[in-house]
């Protein structure tokens, strides 16, 4: 498999797991540490993600 389409389904992986652990999470009338951790950690994993279709696409082209 390629690398980077490996790299790209691992952080699939993870924003699928993030997002399922946010939606667990009760309580949103207080804001805990760990909805602050799981909406960075989440916003992270989207960029990384971006990052590797941009790169992805990036060198198809070329």
């Amino acid at each position: 498999m390629n690398p980077q389409k490996r790299s790209i389904a691992i952080t699939a992986f993870v924003i699928i797991l993030l997002s399922a652990n946010l939606t667990r999470l009760k309580g949103t009338e207080n804001i805990r540490p760990i909805h602050f951790v799981t909406l960075i950690t989440l916003g992270a994993a989207f960029g990384v993600m971006l990052v590797n279709i941009i790169m992805l696409i990036r060198n198809r082209k070329g």
